[in-house]
């Protein structure tokens, strides 16, 4: 796996670095043995032995501090070097929490190794500025993680409802449930804003459950604005919520909690929890099918678009994104996709949503294309439950 690095051969006795010396590498053990010594009150001591597939002086490969070691070959050694360069592009990647965590602790040893140390005179402006952005960046995220914790327990968190009518004649068939933060300080925050962050810190498992749960509590009063024969709250899964076969326990439990039809419950999903989560979510979502609840596949043609995810999975509605609506009256190429999407989900059995609806002449177009439903501006903006009396008449 090193072939496309260079070695570095060393004879018994010889040394690899000494203490002191600047570091720019770590080294991987190919063959041989190597020591490990420091000083104690002057005198040099043996802290241990490394052979094969080992790895040391891996602090360099994060700061440009002196090594803190001698090391030498105790046997003819073959070493790999591993520069700083391959680990600052795979830091540079990587999550800013754990990488200001990483250097914080990699600070603390420096210390902790000599209380007297001054800070590194080679130590540039830009890298102490890169380090300070990446530590506000760090701190952000940790404030913001901890603040959906908190907005969970203090009940910060609301649900926006937004209609989606039947194109024939524009009577609401369903809603779609959209999460809204009211922050303290920040005030209404979108989902765009921190779900990312729910996602990567696993917080999504529980913002989910509570999403599924505040949909369903109300459900009997936004059931009222729809005389659709099959009316319905969509809720949206995210590809953390489809790692845990609890969900299904989760969502077995609200509903019989809440009294609620299964078959009043949609469940959307983008195409990347197939792509992240297949055979996993295959599972879960054939078990929520055959609880009674539908699945949509949201946001359709923007990612992956397999064909394979439409046939293997038990998708009973198709979203038609945004993207490909809004420029329907001026581009034939829109046109073309949406017609052809709208075919494809009628000989498969499924239902069509386009999302992103904005005037009449765009709900007339989908409708003479043979679209089942619409949502967007032009039936309706996301309105908290108790708003909705104000634009919509109880059936």
């Amino acid at each position: 796996m090193f072939d496309e690095l260079d070695r570095k051969v060393f004879a018994a006795g010889e040394q690899i670095f000494k203490i002191g010396d600047a570091g720019d590498c770590a080294y991987i053990i190919e063959r041989g043995v190597v020591e490990v010594f420091t000083m104690d009150q002057g005198v040099e001591r043996l802290v241990c032995s490394l052979g094969r597939d080992e790895l040391f002086g891996e602090i360099a490969l994060i700061d440009h501090q002196p090594r803190t070691a001698t090391v030498r070959a105790a046997e003819k050694t073959v070493l790999v070097p591993i520069r700083r360069r391959l680990m600052e592009g795979l830091l540079e990647k990587s999550d800013p929490i754990l990488r200001h965590l990483l250097l914080l602790i990699l600070e603390r040893f420096r210390s902790k190794q000599d209380s007297s140390a001054k800070p590194n005179a080679q130590v540039s402006l830009e890298q102490t500025i890169r380090r300070d952005a990446l530590k506000g960046e760090a701190t952000q995220k940790l404030s913001l993680a901890h603040g959906i914790t908190r907005a969970l327990e203090h009940g910060e968190f609301e649900l926006y409802y937004q209609p989606i009518c039947n194109l024939a004649d524009g009577n609401i068939a369903g809603f779609e449930a959209l999460i809204r933060w009211h922050h303290p300080a920040d005030g209404v925050l979108p989902p765009m804003n921190f779900l990312w962050l729910a996602e990567q810190t696993g917080l999504i498992r529980e913002l989910g459950v509570w999403t599924i749960e505040r949909a369903c509590r109300d459900w009997p009063t936004l059931r009222q604005y729809s005389d659709y024969k099959l009316p319905f709250v969509s809720v949206n899964l995210s590809p953390g919520q489809l790692t845990s076969e609890s969900l299904v326990d989760d969502v077995t439990a609200i509903i019989a909690r809440h009294n609620m039809p299964a078959t009043e419950l949609k469940l959307e999903l983008t195409e990347t929890v197939m792509v992240e989560h297949p055979e996993m979510a295959l599972r879960i979502l054939g078990k929520l099918v055959k609880l009674g609840s539908s699945l949509a596949l949201d946001d359709y043609g923007t990612m992956h678009s397999g064909l394979d995810h439409l046939q293997r999975y038990p998708i009973g509605t198709l979203k038609i994104d945004r993207a490909f609506i809004e420029p329907l009256m001026r581009s034939a190429q829109s046109l073309e996709i949406v017609r052809s999407s709208i075919d494809l989900a009628h000989s498969l059995g499924m239902n069509v949503v386009a999302e992103g609806v904005e005037t009449e002449a765009v709900r007339e177009k989908l409708l003479e294309l043979g679209c089942d439903f619409g949502q967007g501006w032009h039936f309706g903006r996301p309105a908290a439950l108790q708003d909705l009396a104000n634009h919509y008449v109880k059936v």
